[in-house]
């Protein structure tokens, strides 16, 4: 049977989310990380979570001083009020003289560890942070000592009830695995450089021995005043009952040809060259679902805020105001700054939060930007779309291309894990480029296969008649498949 081991929370709520409620009480954890990685900013956040629930909180430094600890939690706007800091450097033990050559010794070693522990008894500390490990390997002749001392330092620590993170910078070129081994628990956090943009910073759960935790890696980001991790989506945890509801365009004739609604819990993708509609159609289906009463979430990567609110937008919000709540919700993504697990969490917070039923995603070869060189565009939006069928919510993808539809390439490829495909293209009459649009696929009911003229007005769209009959001049035809 397995153990029900009590837990500590971070300070961080979705990393007490990844480790299934928290650190494990009374155990040591290793966070690990290369320099500026937030190894130091965790720990702060960590004790000032301590000390607003009135636990006796003890920072012990072997490297940075007092000052620059304070200019660090002063620059997030934490009060370390409550916490101890104390530096801590190695020294002989009492009674031996300075060391005189190059190697340390193992008395050294072993007294570091006792005032370690001592300090930590002397204090009643419940929550403690020890940094870094790096100063405690440094004395350590082998890997075998440097094991045997930090056993006995968590031997020390767990007989005084104290849970303790160990920060460790990961310096040394040969990678050993002895702190691991001997900790509790292991965090691991990563920070990648991209070549424009943001860099990336993911961590991961190694281990937690005897609890439970979400394996895998998880995006984070170090802002001022808190640390946001993005725990990665599972989809499968995730399910909403909901009343069955459907999404029309509001515009008979698009609705004609498509066949109906857009059903509940569905993915459509709207594909076509730039500049020939799909943002308009996306904004007529939006608009339509604000104006049933619905929740709209729309993640534009492409066009500023301004821009869309000159066209559509404007009238999603004409019944907002007097108590009234907001149903459309936009938000403008930079893809330089933000991470796939980010993009992600903001795109849960609208479902769960907000209730929102119908998702846009413009465009969505901006987001595979982001994502390439995760080299996970299927899988990732795999997830994401059955995510948002498990919830009832209706998802719209936008993607541009200019030759034939390629489902060996992304994003095209993302075309196989849609339910339904709308395209738009360009074709030419009389010296005039005009445009068309089609249903290639859906996949729950009947649709047309007409290809019908698309007109863009002030108001949205319109659908004139098929290519090549009377109500459309023959003549034409289309430049891009």
């Amino acid at each position: 049977m397995a153990m029900d081991l009590k837990r500590t929370v971070t300070g961080i709520p979705e990393l007490d989310a990844v480790l299934r409620g928290g650190l494990l009480c009374h155990r040591v954890h290793l966070i690990e990380g290369r320099p500026g990685t937030g190894k130091t900013t965790l720990g702060l956040r960590y004790l000032t979570k301590g000390a607003e629930m009135g636990e006796t909180c003890l920072y012990l430094t072997l490297s940075e001083s007092e000052e620059e600890l304070r200019a660090t939690a002063d620059s997030h706007g934490w009060p370390l009020d409550g916490i101890r800091i104390e530096e801590i450097m190695p020294v002989p033990p009492d009674g031996m003289p300075p060391q005189t050559i190059l190697l340390p010794t193992d008395s050294e070693l072993s007294a570091l560890v006792n005032r370690i522990a001592d300090r930590v008894a002397e204090v009643d500390a419940q929550r403690v942070v020890i940094d870094s490990m790096v100063e405690v390997r440094l004395l350590a002749r082998d890997s075998a000592n440097y094991r045997r001392q930090i056993i006995e330092l968590r031997r020390r620590l767990a007989e005084l009830q104290a849970t303790v993170l160990l920060l460790d910078d990961l310096t040394s070129d040969g990678r050993e695995f002895e702190l691991q081994s001997a900790v509790h628990a292991v965090i691991t956090l990563e920070q990648r450089e991209h070549s424009f943009g943001a860099a990336r910073r993911r961590l991961r759960v190694v281990k937690l021995r005897g609890g439970d935790f979400q394996s895998g890696w998880h995006d984070y980001a170090i802002k001022t005043g808190e640390i946001l991790v993005f725990p990665s989506l599972i989809a499968q945890e995730h399910h909403r009952d909901s009343q069955a509801y459907e999404i029309f365009s509001g515009v008979d004739s698009l609705d004609g040809l498509f066949g109906g609604a857009l059903g509940g819990g569905s993915s459509t993708m709207v594909i076509g060259p730039s500049g020939v509609g799909k943002s308009t159609l996306a904004l007529r289906y939006a608009l339509s679902a604000v104006q049933a009463g619905h929740q709209v979430g729309y993640f534009t990567f492409d066009e500023s805020e301004i821009t869309l609110r000159s066209r559509l937008v404007q009238h999603m919000h004409e019944d907002e105001g007097a108590g009234r709540p907001r149903r459309f919700h936009l938000h403008r993504i930079n893809p330089s700054r933000i991470s796939p697990g980010e993009f992600i969490w903001n795109v849960r917070r609208l479902v769960e939060d907000q209730g929102v039923c119908l998702i846009i995603i413009d465009s969505i070869n901006s987001y595979l930007d982001v994502i390439r060189e995760e080299k996970s565009l299927l899988l990732q939006m795999n997830e994401l779309f059955s995510y948002l069928s498990n919830m009832n919510v209706t998802a719209i993808i936008v993607g541009a291309h200019s030759a034939d539809l390629d489902t060996s390439k992304e994003p095209d490829a993302l075309s196989i894990i849609t339910d339904n495909i709308i395209s738009l293209r360009y074709y030419e009459q009389d010296n005039t480029v005009r445009k068309a649009i089609s249903i290639l696929k859906k996949r729950q009911g009947p649709h047309s296969h007409d290809i019908r003229a698309l007109h863009l007005t002030d108001a949205g769209i319109e659908i004139g008649g098929r290519i090549g009959t009377p109500d459309a001049p023959p003549g034409e035809h289309p430049l891009d498949s």
